[in-house]
């Protein structure tokens, strides 16, 4: 009485009711008895079918929550228990099956049988098996589809062991009930192609593995089925429930094609023509029911009883799968029969990518639904882009005949009497456009096979036209401006010119807004291939302003398009009005603060102040200043305060510091301040700004918040106000009384703490390093040893690569600062405390030479090896007796493995056997003369590459001709929108920007240094002095003299 009235209250409207009755159901899963009152209650006549079904699902969960032991659960049904629900099974089956007459309540049955046969089949449970074969054997329709919908449910759990006896039993009973269509539903005749499907890809897989018995059933049934099939798919359609079963036949073939290509290269002639003919057959009924009905084709789908959606677009849809599958298949003979057919087969496609009049309504309803449907990033299930795609797919595999064949298809297309159709020229114009970066490119290598299909110059000027005439549909003249802009590299300069005057139009408020995005599109291919800035300059204060204007009024679906081609515009002037830039702060402000957990947009907006600070003019660099450091500071303080409510401070800081951040490196980094080789007024001016608004908020942020993106870029912040600001820290008193250098300290001695972890930490070394250039002849000497002895203790307690660089810049950049009297004030420093099973040092100086000099090997940035590498140059040039007498690790001793023997360059070293190793030890000087060698290899070997990959990037076109690409995406355009260079490069950074290393070397002139010329100057030096090469010789493993040898040589 309980249990129906729980079940009766979690199906009531009441929520109240509903959840407390939830929880003592919940409750009860887990208590015994109660699975056998669930399986006892569900086969009762008492039970209506909302209870029935609800009783089924709740005895399904206790299965397969409750019926293995492990480890997340204390509760297991009992074996007694187990035994006796199984015999309630099997007893219903036979017994009570015409309880179970909807689809619904056959597949809730069946999924408690395939959740327990999953678990207890064979040795638990070996009943079940065989009366599921009697029921499919038996003249009962009811029983006989509950026993095909079982086999298509658990058919995934029958082992490779099985595969072979289920074919054999069952495979007479199903062709047989499949040949019945007027018997049986498609629903039913689809779940036996399911069966099908999965039972012959496991025999497949025994016979892949020399099991004789499973080849022979493989070919005996595979021809059978498959004649079933073709049969089965020339039948007319009755009604919507029909494509089910055409769904899942064309899902089935196109399995075989994927996973059984040669064995399939003698059926697939046979296979091909029934599936071009469906498409062509139903053509004139797509039109009709899908294209221009104002119904959604959604309302005419149904269910089959899985849950899959069925219809004639999904079918459509599983045709152009099928094909995908096939073009995989490595015979020729595959290839040259879809090579034959394609052109036809693209010009039926086309047809089949027409906007449907059930789209136009939407979109006019929510013009932003266009952009989530059609932009090129589009992941809505269509049948336009399941074309695309598939498109895409032929052009990978086949090259240049499929594009061959499928611009002969659009142009067809394109030329037909209907004009008036302009669904299919737009559809045409989609083809064009996918094709337009393999289509140039055989244009421009004057390929006959294209250049006879397509006059460029005629086809641009037909776009434009199309473009500026008002009276063509505007869903055409948005498509062909997005085809033109895909085609702009074959412009000439006054075609380009002219496009560009196009596109800014597109942009006009007044102008829809398809055409608008296409527009931007069109502008970022542009500015890609115009030569010279002078057009743009006089078209941007109204490039700027339209895309602003559309930046304020998109929705989340266009603002990326919009926010991503204003910054294209950006980086692309060389200048811009003072207004503009305002306007531009201004909405990206507003983007970025409404969408702090959008990490697009704040890249976005990163790249946006960097290319305006870029210009290097003086009055909008001040206004970004006067606009966005009151932005930061506001949300450099709420980040403090969010940090307990809403958990949301994390984010708002990391954000406002990746802006600080490029304000500050894009303030300072003016041609002013590199050409007086000082910090100018306007800089000192800046600085003093950026102390007073964002210092504090910022050491209060790292002060509080303990997040690895967070402490670093904070740290790289302090770094750069140290160097440019650091009079304005000096005069700046926080509210707690202290000035900014103390502050500063604080904020770096605690990033220095063991209390932070590496990776948090892995920046602090250039903050650190400034502090002692520019602060160090002030600072008492206390304060300089102790910074030294925290800089030490956190290398040698630190194992991450990249603070290990961090910390040895450090004494890299004072080595080239103070010369000499660094080596005296490091011997007189105690050596820090090293890690369990290291050797202690003898003092500070012995600890950083010797652990510089062994980590040196694994920096990396050409502009930390070059201030690295000529500073130990420098050490070694001072002949120290100190530094000479430091003994280290030294190379590899590998007698074992001949092929050791050699120059170890890094190549060769991620190539290397991962044998256990024997080292050398050897004197610094040593390890210095060996490290000068094997980078002049590295640098060497990393030219080679460069030139390597630059020769055969001219041979991948090629190649495309003649083999099928091992990736199933099409080559990427040479132009790139930010959105796909952040994917790559998770940054967004102006032309020619580096990260944030590689931007300190700006101001640093270590950077001009040329390690091909100085090292070969250095190792001469050494090899000349033959009392140095006596000392050293005997420490060279015979690798590390040849390397010597070559590197002289050179």
């Amino acid at each position: 009485m309980e249990l129906i009235e729980l079940l009766d209250g979690s199906l009531s409207a009441a929520s109240d009711v509903r959840a407390q009755c939830e929880v003592r159901l919940t409750n009860l899963l887990s208590t015994r008895g109660f699975a056998l009152q669930l399986s006892a209650f569900l086969f009762s006549k008492e039970a209506s079918d909302a209870q029935r079904q609800l009783s089924a699902l709740l005895l399904k969960k206790v299965v397969t929550s409750y019926w293995v032991r492990n480890e997340d659960v204390t509760y297991v049904v009992d074996e007694m228990e187990k035994m006796q629900i199984k015999q309630t099974l099997i007893s219903a089956l036979h017994e009570r099956l015409e309880l179970f007459t909807t689809s619904k309540l056959q597949t809730a049955f069946c999924l408690i049988l395939t959740a327990i046969f999953e678990r207890d089949w064979p040795d638990q449970w070996i009943d079940i098996l065989p009366t599921i074969l009697t029921m499919i054997s038996s003249q009962e329709k009811l029983r006989i589809e509950f026993a095909v919908r079982f086999l298509s449910l658990a058919g995934h759990h029958f082992g490779s062991d099985s595969c072979c006896d289920l074919v054999t039993s069952v495979f007479p009973h199903l062709s047989r009930i499949f040949g019945l269509t007027m018997e049986f539903s498609a629903s039913t005749r689809s779940q036996i192609a399911r069966i099908v499907q999965n039972s012959l890809l496991m025999v497949g897989m025994e016979a892949q593995v020399g099991n004789t018995i499973a080849l022979q059933l493989l070919h005996e049934n595979t021809t059978q089925w498959i004649r079933l099939f073709l049969e089965q798919l020339a039948m007319p359609v009755q009604g919507v429930k029909d494509y089910s079963i055409k769904i899942q036949i064309l899902t089935t073939l196109a399995s075989f094609a994927r996973e059984w290509p040669k064995e399939m290269t003698n059926v697939l002639p046979e296979i091909f023509p029934r599936v071009y003919g469906l498409l062509l057959h139903d053509m004139n009924a797509y039109e009709q029911h899908v294209v221009l009905s104002s119904c959604s084709e959604e309302e005419g789908y149904d269910s089959d009883g899985d849950g899959a959606l069925i219809g004639q677009s999904a079918m459509i849809v599983a045709a152009f799968e099928f094909v995908r599958g096939a073009i995989h298949a490595p015979t020729k003979k595959t290839r040259q029969l879809i090579v034959n057919g394609l052109t036809d087969f693209v010009y039926v496609m086309i047809g089949y990518m027409q906007i449907t009049v059930c789209q136009m309504e939407e979109w006019r309803e929510e013009p932003n639904k266009y952009v989530a449907d059609e932009d090129e990033e589009s992941s809505t299930f269509s049948v336009r882009n399941a074309a695309t795609d598939l498109l895409t797919e032929l052009e990978t595999v086949l090259g240049r005949k499929a594009v061959a064949a499928a611009l002969d298809a659009a142009q067809r297309r394109l030329k037909a009497d209907n004009v008036t159709n302009w669904r299919l020229q737009e559809a045409a114009l989609v083809v064009v456009g996918c094709l337009a970066a393999s289509t140039l490119d055989a244009w421009n290598k004057n390929a006959t096979e294209i250049t006879q299909l397509l006059d460029l110059s005629a086809f641009l000027q037909t776009l434009f036209k199309v473009m500026n005439a008002e009276s063509q549909e505007i869903y055409l003249r948005a498509r062909a401006l997005w085809c033109a802009s895909r085609l702009a590299k074959g412009m000439n300069q006054e075609m380009l010119d002219a496009f560009l005057q196009v596109a800014i139009s597109g942009l006009e408020q007044g102008q829809v807004l398809p055409v608008r995005m296409y527009a931007c599109r069109a502008i970022g291919s542009i500015l890609h291939y115009v030569t010279g800035n002078a057009r743009l300059q006089n078209a941007s204060v109204v490039i700027i302003d339209r895309l602003a204007s559309l930046a304020e009024q998109s929705t989340h679906e266009t603002l990326h398009i919009a926010l991503e081609t204003l910054v294209v515009v950006l980086q692309e002037s060389e200048e811009i009005a003072l207004e503009s830039a305002q306007r531009v702060v201004t909405c990206f402000l507003y983007h970025w603060s409404q969408n702090l957990n959008d990490p697009l947009i704040s890249e976005l907006t990163d790249g946006a102040f960097g290319a305006l600070l870029q210009l290097d003019n003086a009055s909008i660099t001040a206004s970004v200043h006067a606009q966005v450091l009151p932005v930061i500071r506001s949300m450099l303080v709420k980040s403090c305060s969010d940090l307990g409510s809403t958990g949301t401070g994390i984010y708002t800081a990391s954000s406002a510091l990746t802006i600080l951040k490029t304000l500050l490196r894009h303030s300072f980094a003016s041609s002013n301040t590199v050409s007086s080789g000082g910090v100018d007024s306007a800089t000192q001016q800046l600085g003093a700004q950026i102390v007073q608004q964002s210092f504090e908020p910022l050491v209060n942020v790292l002060g509080v918040i303990d997040d690895e993106k967070v402490l670093n870029f904070g740290s790289e912040c302090l770094k750069w106000l140290v160097m440019f600001a650091v009079e304005s820290l000096a005069a700046y008193t926080t509210a707690s009384g202290t000035n900014g250098i103390d502050t500063t300290l604080a904020v770096s001695a605690n990033l220095l703490s063991p209390a932070v972890s590496d990776a948090s930490a892995a920046c602090v070394g250039g903050l650190i390093t400034q502090i002692l250039l520019k602060l160090g002849p002030s600072l008492p000497t206390a304060t300089v040893q102790s910074i030294l002895s925290a800089v030490c203790a956190r290398l040698a307690a630190t194992s991450l690569p990249s603070l290990v660089q961090s910390l040895c810049m450090v004494f890299a950049r004072l080595v080239h600062s103070h010369g000499r009297d660094l080596l005296n004030v490091l011997e007189h420093l105690p050596a820090p405390t090293t890690r369990d099973g290291q050797n202690q040092a003898l003092n500070m100086l012995t600890f950083v030479f010797q652990t510089w000099i062994e980590k040196q090997q694994d920096f990396y940035g050409l502009y930390c090896i070059k201030v690295t590498i000529s500073a130990l140059m420098k050490v070694v040039e001072w002949n120290d007796p100190r530094i000479n007498a430091i003994t280290v690790t030294g190379s590899v001793v590998n007698d074992m493995n001949a092929d050791g023997i050699g120059i170890q360059t890094r190549s060769k070293a991620r190539c290397a056997p991962s044998n256990k190793t024997q080292h050398t030890t050897v004197h610094f000087v040593t390890k210095f003369v060996v490290l000068l060698a094997k980078t002049l290899s590295n640098l060497a070997e990393e030219e080679e590459e460069w030139q390597s990959s630059d020769d055969s990037e001219g041979e991948e076109d090629e190649k495309a001709e003649y083999q099928a690409s091992s990736s199933i995406f099409a080559p990427a355009e040479n132009y790139e929108l930010l959105s796909d260079a952040l994917d790559a490069h998770d940054t967004v950074e102006g032309h020619g920007d580096e990260p944030e290393e590689e931007f300190e070397a700006y101001f640093d002139p270590l950077n001009d240094v040329n390690l091909k010329t100085v090292i070969p100057y250095a190792l001469q030096k050494v090899t000349a002095d033959a009392n140095l090469m006596q000392a050293i010789l005997p420490e060279l493993t015979a690798a590390d003299q040849e390397a010597l040898a070559v590197s002289s040589s050179t």
